[in-house]
């Protein structure tokens, strides 16, 4: 097990590692991909977040955002997670796990 120090630079590897990873498949959205990184940056601040909040947060039409985070999870960047057509929740669960690694309770 990692002290909290190690623990920490080594997480801050890994999400750099991620971000760039994901910032290469970004790129290769072509023309949808400058709303794509905006909402790709949302998401590092709400790793969980629906059309309507990141619309409102980055003064972006619902369609765009909604294009955006279907192409990210078209790449494996996020993952729709409730199954609806509507009011839609999105996680960037590879983030999220990163983030959770090493917080699991200490065994009894």
């Amino acid at each position: 097990m990692l002290c909290g120090a190690a623990q920490a630079v080594d997480t801050a590897g890994e999400l750099i590692i991620l971000l760039e990873e994901d910032r290469a498949a970004i790129q290769t959205l072509g023309r949808s991909s400058a709303s794509a990184y905006r909402v790709h940056d949302f998401m590092q601040r709400r790793p969980l977040t629906t059309i309507q909040a990141a619309s409102t947060e980055l003064k972006l039409s619902i369609p765009t955002v909604g294009k955006a985070l279907d192409r990210l999870a078209e790449v494996g960047i996020v993952r729709e997670t409730t199954g609806r057509l509507r009011r839609r929740v999105f996680a960037y669960r590879k983030y999220l796990d990163v983030l959770e690694r090493g917080t699991e309770p200490l065994p009894r």
